[in-house]
């Protein structure tokens, strides 16, 4: 079958054959020449167009079709003594057809049939001879000269295009390697930026853990943003990288649409707290609960535009609405987003998706950002067949509007309640409080659209007397309130919370007294707390079971996991943040391992190192899963990686992996693998809110069950003011977790309670018969000793959180393994093993930047480098120089502890201070 991309040159091919034909039949019938002629062409003319419709032939084979017929045609129209003269026309014609196809042997083949021509009127026909005119041989000269010059022209083009084409298949493919090395290049600075970022924020997760003091806390709050931030930006440059490369592999699995918003709300929520903007998320409850799609790029694409939309907006808020239109494959996922910010004009909106631009570009700009989010969300849109639309004006905002292809899974209803006929709700906010008329717009739809979608009877007034009224005339169950309004007459409120359920919508820090029975819903509203709530309250006044699938803590206590990674320093950080969770977690440093330890211990789940020397993380998944007739076959086995391109999740799971948990290690995204691999029996959810500082975004998120019948038609949201008035159509447009005590100023480093402040007050045992040791050099001195040979202690200290106990034992660590793997290095050296070297000097790499050692590091990373591309002679050359630099490193590191013998310590000293 011919290629699509034929098709316009085939159709100006088609024509010409037909133009052709009909003149000749014209002639034919004219001058009366050879009538069996006639036939001929209207078959081939026949032929070549159901050909062309049908496309049922190659291209070659039509091409040649159409090429035949035009040499038939000509031959016949020159063999006749009458239009000698007119040959010269008949050739040039087909030479400039044939030229389109650059193929010169049917332009020699046009050469040589006009001469053949000429020929057979010389030897047959006779009307070239010896004895012709002068005037006819001019004739005659000039269209021979005419074919030979057209001829010319025509071999020209094509040798000059064939030149060209040469030219570009060179540069594409230069462009292609190019293409190649940058992918390279981003695989290995996402691995070497992943690495030390993975430290920072695992480290930072396990000490906001623990019990410190406010000042440290809001620091690692910055670090661990920091971080957040800088992996962001790496992802960005990933994204963008494969959509460049045409690369992205859009997934089609089935995901919940209220997980995908409940995420979105986690990820963005905090970051409206600078200005107090107002966040609405607004979701059609009748909305397909399980779609078919991409949930993760969808997720990306919404998360750019309301950063966005965060970004330029100072006051007022942004509005979040999903909805949906059926079609024949599923549905047409909706997304709209407005917001009340500066808005953008008609010439900014044309570059907005340029590539790097930044609509406030300039040293005076005041959002951040790389200039790629905008063109990511596009290329992500595109490749999952989708569009985007904004609209906008001059400091009259911004919408922008999004519609993806969804398949669907599940028809069952996003949010339903379960008994809507037993429930009537009042709702009680007073407009003015919104300095913005779109905010109260999107309040009022969001409240509408509920209340449409669930088929729940509703009132909406804007004065107290209007609700005592309702209270008074309508069977009202549930009375929903702002904050505002609840502190303003707090005491009958708490006196109406034992007659009926009562729910505050209030800011994140808002806390009521324990003895309080009135419910809170923390903003952002969203209408899935409010299904939680009402299915919570018909079941029992059970609130906190209801949103438990949400993002409340949990813990996994019980459960006993395993840890395998090649490197010391990464199973410290994952021990830290899984034992977090209350799990009992095993470590252990090699694939090999593991399956021994697999064999002899029964675990619940597994976090697997995709990349390690020997066994690597898929023939390690495989071995286990092969242990005792297969008793680990339905093992979560979870993938810990940096490798975060697209379709990651797919090829991992192509590979038997459960999940996968790229590195760094977000909380998030661990509870989220946690919630879906660990049965529920091992999902303990904690009964006591956390305090502002552990829960960055309040219960927002339930599973709404599949078998719950879908909510009927919608009753009635009615304004009160001074008397109930039904409203059938939509809103119109608008004309305590305590810190510890701060340090004293003697003390601020190490506060009351923690490791430092024990060590300070602990005595040194003398030992025996041992004269006493001079006072240990200052730290300083100490660090300008390992400073000199290439430690940077700075970015050790900043990879340990600035904790310097911490760093001491990193490097009591490093040293301590140091024989082992040096050991392991020269071995593999000497056996001639590259492959696994390569691993061993990447692994050095790797701990030697997390104390700071940067010239051991580079080092190790150029012998990697070439290890990769099987650069022998130069691993033979630069080898000793590592070891030499490893032994360097390591011999300052014990002079440094034998001058500091509290390193040897420390390990110990810091297990019984954080107990």
């Amino acid at each position: 079958m011919r290629a699509r991309g034929q098709t316009s040159i085939h159709l100006l091919l088609a024509s010409i054959v037909t133009i052709v034909g009909v003149m000749l039949i014209l002639l034919t019938i004219a001058m009366t020449w050879e009538p069996w002629m006639v036939p001929v062409i209207l078959i081939g003319n026949t032929l070549v167009w159901i050909l062309h419709v049908t496309r049922v032939s190659s291209e070659s084979f039509y091409e040649n079709l159409c090429a035949g017929l035009l040499m038939v045609g000509f031959f016949f129209f020159g063999v006749h003594k009458a239009i000698l003269y007119d040959i010269p026309a008949m050739a040039c014609l087909l030479i400039l057809v044939f030229s389109m196809f650059d193929k010169k042997r049917l332009l020699y083949m046009t050469a040589s049939l006009y001469v053949l021509v000429l020929l057979y009127h010389f030897f047959l026909l006779h009307t070239i001879t010896y004895d012709t005119d002068a005037q006819k041989l001019i004739r005659l000269g000039f269209g021979i000269s005419v074919v030979t010059g057209a001829m010319v022209i025509a071999v020209y083009r094509l040798n000059r295009r064939a030149e060209s084409r040469e030219k570009y298949d060179s540069t594409l493919v230069q462009l292609e390697k190019a293409g190649r090395q940058n992918a390279e290049f981003l695989s290995n600075v996402s691995h070497e930026l992943r690495t030390p970022i993975n430290m920072v924020l695992g480290i930072s997760e396990v000490i906001l853990e623990k019990d410190i003091s406010p000042e440290v806390r809001s620091n690692m709050h910055a670090i661990k943003m920091a971080g957040k931030r800088l992996s962001n930006q790496i992802n960005n440059m990933i994204d963008y990288t494969e959509i460049m490369e045409g690369t992205l592999t859009p997934a089609k699995e089935p995901y919940m649409i209220t997980s995908v918003l409940n995420d979105i709300i986690t990820m963005t929520s905090m970051q409206s707290g600078k200005n107090q903007l107002e966040l609405v998320f607004d979701l059609d409850p009748k909305m397909p609960s399980v779609l078919i799609g991409d949930a993760e790029k969808i997720t990306h694409v919404i998360k750019i535009i309301l950063e966005n939309a965060l970004k330029f907006t100072e006051e007022g808020g942004v509005n979040l609405y999903m909805g949906f239109r059926r079609e024949r494959y599923g549905i047409n996922l909706s997304i709209d987003i407005c917001d009340t910010g500066i808005g953008m004009t008609d010439a900014q909106i044309t570059q907005m998706c340029d590539d790097f631009y930044q609509a406030d570009s300039g040293s005076s700009r005041f959002a951040g950002g790389l200039g790629l989010g905008l063109p990511i969300a596009r290329g992500l849109l595109h490749a999952m067949d989708g569009f985007i639309y904004f609209d906008s004006g001059q400091q009259q905002g911004m919408q922008v509007h999004i519609t993806i292809p969804q398949g669907v899974e599940d028809e069952t209803p996003a949010l339903v309640v379960s008994h809507p006929k037993h429930i009537c709700i009042a709702c009680y906010f007073r407009p003015e409080r919104y300095s913005s008329d779109e905010v109260r717009r999107y309040y009022d739809n969001m409240i509408w659209h509920m209340m449409d979608g669930l088929g729940v009877e509703g009132y909406q007034t804007h004065n107290f007397k209007g609700l005592l009224k309702l209270l008074n005339s309508q069977g009202i169950t549930h009375v929903f309130i702002a904050q505002s309004e609840y502190e303003e007459n707090s005491s009958y409120y708490e006196e109406l919370a034992g007659k009926l359920c009562v729910v505050v919508i209030a800011e994140q820090e808002f806390m009521l007294s324990r003895n309080s029975q009135i419910l809170i819903i923390h903003k952002p509203f969203f209408a899935l707390s409010v299904v939680n709530m009402l299915n919570g309250e018909l079941r029992g006044n059970d609130f906190g079971e209801a949103q438990a699938a949400g993002r409340k803590p949990f813990s996994c206590v019980g459960v006993r996991a395993l840890a395998v990674d090649d490197e010391a320093m990464n199973l410290m950080v994952a021990k830290g943040v899984l034992g977090s969770y209350g799990m009992q977690v095993d470590t252990c440093l090699s694939g090999k391992e593991a399956v021994e330890r697999c064999a002899s211990t029964f675990y619940d789940i597994i976090f697997l190192d995709h990349m390690m020397p020997g066994f690597d993380g898929v023939e390690t998944l495989k071995q286990i899963r092969e242990i005792n007739n297969g008793i680990y076959k339905d093992l979560p086995i979870v993938a810990l990686t940096a490798n975060t391109i697209s379709g990651a999740r797919e090829m991992f799971r192509n590979e038997g992996f459960t999940e996968f948990v790229p590195k760094p290690i977000e909380r998030a995204v661990l509870e989220r693998v946690l919630r879906k691999a660990l049965p529920d029996d091992q999902i303990q959810y904690d009964e006591a809110p956390l305090s502002p500082d552990e829960l960055p975004v309040p219960v927002n998120e339930a599973s709404v069950s599949a078998d719950e019948p879908p909510a009927p038609q919608a009753e009635q949201l009615v304004p009160v003011d001074e008397a109930p008035v039904p409203l059938s159509e939509p809103p119109a447009e608008p004309a305590e977790t305590s810190e510890p005590p701060a340090a004293s100023k003697k003390d601020k480093a190490a506060p009351s309670g923690t490791k430092n402040s024990k060590k300070k007050n602990r005595k040194k045992p003398a030992r025996p018969d041992t004269p006493p040791k001079a006072e240990p050099e200052e730290p300083i001195s100490l660090y300008t000793s390992l400073s000199k040979i290439g430690v940077n202690v700075q970015l050790g200290l900043d990879y340990c959180c600035g904790e310097e106990d911490f760093y001491m034992e990193m490097l009591q660590m490093f040293y301590s393994q140091a024989a082992e793997k040096r050991a392991e290095i020269i071995s593999l050296y000497e056996a001639a093993n590259w492959p696994d070297y390569t691993v061993k000097v990447h692994a050095l790499k790797s701990t030697s930047l997390t104390i700071g050692a940067e010239r051991l590091a580079g080092q190790a990373k150029l012998l990697e480098q070439a290890g990769k591309k099987g650069n022998i002679e130069y691993i033979r050359q630069n080898h000793p120089k590592l070891l030499s630099l490893y032994a360097l490193v390591c011999e300052t590191i014990n002079r440094f502890k034998e001058c500091a013998p509290g390193i040897s310590q420390n390990q110990a000293q810091r297990d019984s201070g954080s107990t």
